[in-house]
């Protein structure tokens, strides 16, 4: 479960210094009014540092457990030589360059490059999780350009909705500010659903069947999750052009549903995707508890799983459509939108049940 937590805090830091690294490049005549300190983004710095720093204890712990090496051979060894310790190496060094930045004096000679060299960093950090991911130290540069654009863009589109959403202090400039982050905001969700997808076929072809597995059900509830997301950021792009503090609460609801999202893919991270071969992963390890409890499936069934809709599933998929509906036209009308949020996970909870109903 830390290891879970831990990487979804990850994501939040990384996302919340590419935002305050993107914004910091726009001119004050296109944005809104924020503050985040210096101090903050220190601590967020160093956040990203001690947090990717588990992962490589996580492996260290699971050889040592596996194989019973030597402690030190295995820290040289997973430091010097898995692309994932190499890669911390590279975090920290960058990391360190980041609060240096952010601790120049104001009669620095070099305060003036200060948020020119910052977002070049936060770039370095960002390429340097792909490179470490999964993906790219078993499919090479396919799978590392997939993991890095898929990071990257969602990063910089989640990121820049977060700091604004939560740090503003003035709501100016508004229609502006929606007219560089709306476009741009699209073309970030169409680059993570394609190289999402790209991913997927490598990670995990089998999608339904998948199901069955821990991996396969986090990434159904994830895919599942980017709908009302979807709807939400056509609202906050679209509908809401004038910028009053309940704009700024819309875009609160829907950073709190992609927040669940990258808890979501935190969950992914730590779960091992079944590739090409579902029977070799079971093998190795149970089906998803959480599968097995909601369908009463048993492996003595199969494992190939295929959607066959019925009658309880396609109810449930209009319930899910109303809720989501009625969820946010009643926000909308009585400008709350906490019943927009509540509309967004009752969706999920239908829809998943919805397909859950449809395996056979």
């Amino acid at each position: 479960m830390i290891y879970i937590f831990s990487e979804a805090l990850l994501y939040i830091c990384f996302a919340m210094l590419t935002g305050a690294s993107i914004l910091a490049l726009v001119p004050e005549n296109r944005k809104p009014k924020y503050y985040i300190s210096d101090n903050v983004l220190t601590w967020i710095a160093v956040g990203i540092v001690v947090l990717s720093s588990l992962q490589i204890i996580k492996l260290i712990i699971f050889y040592k457990t596996a194989l019973n090496y030597e402690l030190t051979y295995l820290t040289f060894t997973v430091l010097g030589d898995y692309n994932v310790g190499k890669a911390w190496f590279i975090t920290v060094i960058v990391a360190m360059a980041i609060i240096y930045c952010l601790g120049l004096k104001q009669d620095s000679k070099f305060i003036r490059y200060k948020w020119g060299v910052i977002p070049v960093l936060t770039g370095i950090l960002l390429i340097t999780f792909g490179y470490a991911s999964h993906s790219a130290s078993i499919y090479g540069w396919t799978g590392f350009v997939s993991h890095a654009a898929h990071f990257i863009a969602a990063m910089v589109w989640i990121g820049v909705m977060i700091v604004i959403g939560w740090f503003t202090t003035e709501i100016r400039n508004w229609k502006t500010f929606l007219k560089w982050f709306t476009p741009m905001a699209i073309v970030c969700v169409l680059v993570t659903i394609v190289a999402g997808l790209l991913l997927m076929s490598k990670l995990s072809p089998q999608y339904v069947s998948s199901w069955i597995t821990s991996y396969g059900q986090a990434m159904l509830i994830k895919h599942l999750l980017i709908v009302p997301i979807i709807v939400l950021g056509f609202i906050n792009g679209f509908l809401m052009r004038k910028g009053t503090a309940g704009t700024l609460s819309w875009l609160k609801v829907e950073s709190i549903v992609v927040i669940f999202l990258l808890a979501v893919t935190a969950f992914m991270g730590q779960q091992a995707p079944p590739h090409d071969d579902l029977k070799e992963l079971l093998d190795e390890e149970p089906p998803s508890s959480l599968f097995m409890s909601v369908t009463g499936y048993s492996l003595k069934q199969g494992i190939e799983l295929q959607i066959v809709p019925n009658l309880v599933s396609i109810c449930l998929v209009a319930i899910a459509i109303i809720l989501l509906t009625a969820g946010l036209l009643w926000g909308w009308r009585k400008k709350n939108p906490k019943w927009a949020l509540v509309s967004a996970l009752l969706f999920v909870i239908c829809g998943y049940m919805a397909l859950m109903f449809a395996v056979s």
